[in-house]
């Protein structure tokens, strides 16, 4: 598997702290933040460049939920919780409000991971206009400026339509931003994918920014341009937000609330509707049951893709970029699925780098042996499956599980396919007492300090 090494940026910072008190132990130096004049010049772009990713990968994976004594959970955790990839085992109320899709505006957890996604947006913004000031060629410009463009993703697909952008000058003023629709959202996420293609040549980061474009013109409808866009990415590329257990910060979340935190248990059919994740069994989803929950009384179900606090995890690979292209080829046939669809859906079945996805960390303890060549899929799969739609967002539930791809993929069965949006989210009864059914909500709210941002009051809609 093909995966960009992280760590050695984080060993930067290191390296710039100061050493003194080495040989004289009454002499010892306080360690400090790092004053914005020592980051003007090409020698400090390893450090602004190790801060975007330590911001992304809290935003994206986190490194234990609140209440657990880390920074917070990321979009892998608070999306796939609204959808049906988690389910609350422990007794937050305010993520128990995400489960049961009835989330309030004055949601104390949303207002944090929401400030995570915003710090991890702004990061990468800044540290891109520093490369274009001093290093405009440089790999890692275009490595920010494509992080950049999947929190724009992340907004797009978690939150209702009407997110704000605003920016926070240099002098502590804050520029305050409108309400953006997802639209809107989605071209500022391509704006960056573009760029960061124009800036470099190197694979790795030309394959992360293509795989970006391509889901954001999946999420804008725009499926040929969308399978144009990832079609020279291999299917063996893989870019990872690492992870090591140096610090707390540093360590994968999506383990550590499942399986060390036990607030999130993995779900299989949640409320009905939700995917057999382990009902029908598939190596790329296994789970194994560890007594109960935080709540003690919710079962325990730990996923196995990630094996270790310093797992790697997936933010793109080249098995995104074959199912973006089966679905730009279903779009000529949604009931049986043309034979470009078939090819595209295979071609990772047979790709021992794609099934290696599965087992990012080999020798941590808990990860699983790389999965087995999986059989190629046909028509009569389709068929069974209750026709090609459904094949492909099989497919999709299997190798993106816990990617923070399951939320954007219900919407847009609602959206672009015409499911309703109880025949895709988990509905009924709800198994907590805190409500009697799940709710209505597809989407999380932008929660209520925005409102303090003047051109901001709520969201422009709560449709999927």
């Amino acid at each position: 598997m093909k995966k960009t090494a992280r760590l050695l940026a984080l060993l930067a910072v290191a390296l710039l702290v100061p050493q003194a008190g080495c040989n004289d132990p009454l002499r010892v130096t306080i360690p400090f933040i790092v004053p914005p004049d020592a980051l003007a010049d090409s020698a400090a772009l390893a450090t602004i460049r190790a801060g975007v990713i330590g911001d992304f990968a809290i935003a994206y994976s986190g490194d234990h939920p609140d209440g657990s004594g880390g920074v917070g959970e990321g979009v892998i955790m608070y999306g796939g919780l609204l959808a049906d990839e988690w389910v609350n085992s422990e007794t937050f109320p305010t993520r128990i409000e995400v489960d049961a899709r009835t989330i309030a505006v004055t949601n104390a957890d949303v207002d944090l991971w929401y400030r995570l996604l915003h710090r991890a947006r702004r990061s990468a913004e800044v540290a891109a206009a520093r490369y274009a000031a001093v290093a405009d060629a440089d790999p890692g410009h275009a490595e920010v400026l494509a992080l950049e463009g999947y929190t724009y993703i992340f907004f797009a697909e978690t939150f209702c339509s009407g997110v704000p952008v605003s920016t926070l000058n240099a002098d502590g003023t804050i520029t305050y931003g409108q309400p953006l629709s997802r639209d809107s959202l989605l071209a500022r996420a391509i704006a960056r994918f573009d760029a960061a293609i124009a800036v470099t040549t190197d694979p790795d980061i030309t394959s992360l920014a293509s795989v970006g474009k391509g889901r954001a013109l999946v999420d804008d409808s725009n499926f040929t341009a969308a399978a144009t866009a990832v079609a020279a990415v291999p299917t063996s590329f893989s870019y990872a937000s690492e992870h090591s257990e140096n610090t707390s910060r540093q360590e994968n979340g999506v383990f550590n609330g499942n399986a060390i935190d036990i607030r999130y248990s993995a779900a299989d059919a949640e409320g009905a509707n939700g995917f057999p994740f382990r009902g029908v069994a598939d190596p790329r989803t296994t789970q194994v049951l560890n007594g109960v929950g935080f709540d003690q009384s919710t079962d325990q179900w730990n996923q196995l893709r990630y094996g270790s606090r310093k797992a790697g995890v997936t933010v793109a690979t080249g098995v995104e970029a074959r199912l973006i292209e089966a679905e730009a080829a279903l779009q000529a046939d949604t009931t049986t699925g043309t034979a470009a669809f078939y090819t595209a859906l295979n071609d990772p079945r047979a790709n021992a780098a794609a099934r290696s996805y599965f087992d990012p960390n080999p020798s941590s303890a808990g990860a699983g042996a790389p999965i087995g060549v999986l059989p190629n899929l046909t028509a009569t799969d389709a068929t069974n499956a209750g026709g090609a739609i459904n094949l492909l967002f099989n497919e999709r539930a299997r190798w993106l599980w816990l990617t923070a791809h399951r939320l954007g993929d219900l919407r847009r069965l609602i959206r672009q396919y015409g499911r309703a949006a109880n025949a895709v989210f988990p509905t009924g009864p709800y198994f907590k007492p805190n409500f009697p059914s799940y709710g209505p909500d597809v989407n999380i709210p932008v929660p209520v300090t925005e409102q303090n941002n003047p051109n901001f009051t709520a969201c422009l809609n709560r449709l999927p």
